[in-house]
């Protein structure tokens, strides 16, 4: 019988990165850069940060 997979193993077959790292990466990229990101990419930014993490 074949095992069910999660989410996050079906993620790391396809490639993905964990929801750990999306989020560690997500919050350097605005620590590194939010001054000079534009008002749409700041919101963007916080959006996905408040969706995933």
């Amino acid at each position: 019988m074949l095992e069910q997979l999660d989410y996050q193993e079906m993620s790391e077959i396809k490639g993905g990165i964990s929801a750990e790292e999306y989020c560690a990466i997500l919050d350097q990229l605005m620590e590194d850069n939010w001054g000079g990101w534009s008002d749409g990419k700041k919101h963007s930014a916080s959006s996905a940060y408040a969706k995933h993490c």
